[in-house]
């Protein structure tokens, strides 16, 4: 918790009405130190230039300022264990509940009056010291960058701060789980902390992060989305919309899952990367761009272009620069400072005590394989919570692949693989499938074998719901739908009994 005068907590008020300002300070100031600011733009800097421990921000602040919503999204980004609380002049439940749904901590009503915002704000200062104290330690700020001290991410986060400095391409390649997003945040960060020491002028509403999943939408929405569009271009374009291309601005365009992309848009993003410009859907007038452009993908770029489906010229125009994220099974020693920094976060979002782990529990995670990598870690630790109200994370909180699969890593890879190995009979597979066995003579899965198997064995553990599966892979559905029709994975997924 900050270090204010007389350690008390400190609050960040941030809103437009300066006489709401005077008046909530004088109520508040008696038990905290309390910041105030007018200027939503300013927020990101009042939480580098100080321990901040909540803060309590207006929804409309004026058609020039930015809305509280989208300051949250910045706070969050920058660091998601702040408790954020939203004043909104009205009363809005279904727009509160999306509020609330977005991890805001609180969402109030000013005419309800300062007791409200009081008795809101000693519930997110309480949460802070219950944490405190079940941790025996005051509490330290949480990690604002990705958290590793293995040697190979150490290697990453030296190549995040050199290319920081430059606008140059990045292409970010690594399993799927393992972080690949929240690198190229890192790059975005970084980059804006190094404009901002070298541009008093610097703002951070004209340099954000925008990021487009390419696997996730319909090639349609996908190119409007990229490109923009004019009104009328299309069924359901009712008005002119800029891309995400122009609406990043000065910023960082992350796109994930760049190998998704069908060839036609693979040669619209050459062209915005080579010529800097981008044509909206409808329209005969290029718009320049000026963002960064990150991309990401957990397939093997490199055999793709090979095999002629991903082009040559624009995989040499996005791998300026790579960074490979390790696998978590390949750096075993962030295991534990995961473990621990999860624990505290998934606290957080459940608004409960923190927990320790127990040194058995912990050489359970540490020998574990991680096939899901980093996303999994997370998912077994949200599990305790979900399903344990015990002060420690113990043995038994832990799934059964975790506390009985044995062999430690060696074991649990060839477990995998060996599933893999019985995809041409699986359990339930419709007579009519078309399975995609490893091949004759193969040591080793291919990557859609493997894709292949892992859907299917998703859509046995859910019994066909495809919704629950795409949940269980960590993708959308649309993403299923159309891996399944590619790997001829039959539209039920199994059979009846």
């Amino acid at each position: 918790m900050g270090d204010g005068a007389a350690g008390k907590p400190t609050i960040l008020l941030v809103d437009d009405d300066a006489d709401f300002l005077e008046s909530t300070t004088l109520g508040l100031e008696e038990d905290y130190n309390v910041v105030t600011e007018t200027n939503p733009d300013r927020v990101l800097d009042l939480l580098q230039e100080q321990e901040i421990d909540v803060v309590v921000c207006d929804l409309d602040m004026g058609a020039d300022s930015i809305r509280g919503d989208k300051v949250h999204e910045r706070v969050r980004n920058y660091d998601p264990d702040i408790p954020f609380i939203l004043n909104s002049g009205v009363k809005d439940l279904e727009l509160w509940a999306e509020y609330l749904d977005k991890k805001i901590f609180d969402v109030l009503r000013k005419g309800d009056g300062p007791k409200e915002l009081e008795n809101a704000i000693k519930k997110a200062v309480n949460q802070l010291e219950k944490y405190e104290e079940l941790l025996h330690r005051p509490i330290e700020a949480p990690s604002r960058t990705v958290i590793g001290d293995d040697p190979r991410m150490i290697k990453v986060f030296e190549i995040v701060d050199m290319v920081a400095k430059k606008p140059s391409p990045v292409l970010i390649q690594g399993e799927p789980g393992t972080g690949k997003e929240l690198i190229a945040h890192e790059v975005h960060r970084k980059r804006n902390e190094f404009l901002r020491s070298q541009s008093a002028s610097f703002t951070e509403s004209d340099h954000p992060y925008l990021a487009v999943n390419c696997g996730a939408l319909s090639r349609t929405l996908l190119e409007s989305q990229l490109f923009g569009h004019k009104k009328g271009a299309f069924t359901g374009s009712v008005a002119d919309q800029d891309g995400v291309f122009v609406a990043a601005k000065s910023g960082t365009l992350f796109l994930d899952e760049i190998t998704e992309l069908d060839l036609d848009l693979q040669v619209k993003l050459l062209r915005a990367l080579q010529e800097k410009e981008v044509t909206p859907v409808g329209s005969t007038e290029a718009l320049p761009v000026r963002a960064r452009v990150i991309t990401a993908t957990n397939r093997p770029i490199q055999e793709l272009v090979r095999e002629g489906k991903f082009r040559a010229d624009l995989y040499y125009r996005i791998d300026v620069v790579q960074i490979e994220v390790p696998a978590l099974r390949d750096r075993p020693q962030d295991i534990e400072p995961l473990v621990k920094h999860f624990l505290w976060e998934v606290a957080n979002l459940y608004n409960a005590a923190s927990k320790s782990v127990t040194a058995e529990a912990l050489e359970l995670l540490k020998g574990y394989s991680w096939p899901g990598n980093v996303r999994e870690l997370h998912n077994v630790i949200e599990r305790s919570f979900a399903l344990g109200d015990s002060l420690e994370l113990q043995t038994g909180d832990l799934p059964d692949e975790i506390r009985f699969g044995g062999g430690g890593i060696t074991a649990g890879l060839a477990g995998f693989q060996a599933a893999v190995g019985q995809v041409t009979a699986p359990p339930r597979q419709r007579a009519d499938a078309v399975p995609v066995a490893v091949a004759a003579g193969s040591e080793f899965p291919t990557y859609d074998e493997v894709v292949a198997e892992h859907i299917r064995r998703a859509l046995l553990h859910t019994r066909g719901v495809k919704s629950r599966a795409a949940t269980l892979l960590s993708i959308d559905r649309n993403r299923l739908y159309r891996l399944m029709s590619k790997y001829q994975i039959p539209a039920d997924g199994v059979t009846a009994e």
